[in-house]
């Protein structure tokens, strides 16, 4: 055999491998090709085959897209919660604690242009409510240059109060102008600023901090023609979303709700079926409190009309 035989039967081999690759591709797509149909001026875009002698247009499976957003809250008791009372007249929880709660819901189809579910939404920072600083970071206060050694909680407490009503007399001095010639304008709001800042700081240590951020769970829902209600997750109140199975949640359930709709009749010696969808109410409920409700249009609970071919 010549080298340009050996070379042609190479090439002829890796030829037949692309197309054997080719064709099994081919053979996983779904048969039929996309046709284009515009309905009451929106275009909407179907899966065209034939099918025992008929053209087919078939809608894709639906899919419903829950987005829940859970509020997630830490609270951490300030060091000198037991003496809120006694110093600045209100009690102060003396317990740390985190709670979870579905803020918001949303429902929509996974992939049509109308009803469209958007893109996953970020989840939100940490927002860190009364405290500057870490989750469990709070003011120091200001040492005693004339006192040595330890010193204990309730000094440390008493101290921390007298400053609280230190700077809400100074606030007091500068609204009314009585810290001498006073600050105006900027020099005003700058000051009261810096009095609001340090007043927090020290109002936390008595009455703790608390943290709030927020996540979006997404949740994919494939539709089925014989079901309507979904059990999608479960929510624990002290771990927030858990998985469908895990009993110490109370359940998340999407329900769907086909409407009363007229369809029109099938023509004689039809040979296209049409598929209509149906517009479904679907509500997401939280141990039957509902979290959100729209109507959507969903093509399993719709109806197939065959029309005459038109060309």
């Amino acid at each position: 055999m010549s080298i340009l035989d050996a070379v042609l039967r190479e090439e002829y081999e890796r030829v037949n491998r692309i197309i054997a690759r080719i064709e099994q591709e081919l053979g996983e797509l779904p048969r039929g090709y996309i046709s284009e149909k515009k309905i009451n001026g929106k275009t909407y875009f179907y899966l065209q085959y034939k099918e025992n002698g008929k053209v087919v247009l078939s809608e894709a499976q639906t899919s419903l897209v829950v987005d829940l957003v859970v509020e997630e809250e830490h609270f951490v008791s300030g060091p000198y919660a037991r003496y809120a009372q006694k110093l600045l007249g209100t009690r102060a929880s003396l317990v740390d604690y985190s709670a979870y709660d579905i803020v918001e819901a949303n429902v929509a189809i996974a992939e049509d242009g109308e009803f469209m579910a958007t893109e996953r939404p970020t989840n939100s920072a940490e927002e860190v409510q009364s405290l500057k600083g870490g989750k469990r970071h709070f003011a120091n206060v200001l040492p005693d240059r004339l006192r040595r050694g330890d010193r204990k909680n309730d000094d440390l407490a008493e101290e921390a109060a007298d400053e609280i009503f230190a700077l809400r007399r100074a606030r007091i001095d500068l609204v009314t102008g009585e810290l001498g010639d006073g600050a105006y304008g900027a020099g005003l709001e700058s000051a009261l600023k810096e009095i609001d800042r340090l007043e927090q700081s020290y109002m936390e240590l008595f009455y703790g901090k608390r943290t709030l951020q927020r996540t979006i769970e997404r949740i994919v829902v494939p539709v089925a023609d014989s079901l309507y209600n979904y059990v999608v997750a479960r929510f624990n109140t002290e771990e927030g979303i858990v998985s469908k199975d895990d009993l110490s949640g109370e359940v998340v359930v999407v329900n769907i709700t086909p409407s009363e709709m007229n369809y029109p009749e099938n023509e004689k010696r039809g040979n296209i079926v049409y598929r209509y969808a149906n517009n479904a109410t679907v509500t997401v409920a939280l141990s039957g409190d509902m979290l959100c409700r729209r109507v959507l249009p969903i093509y399993e609970f719709g109806r197939s009309v065959y029309y005459k071919k038109p060309w």
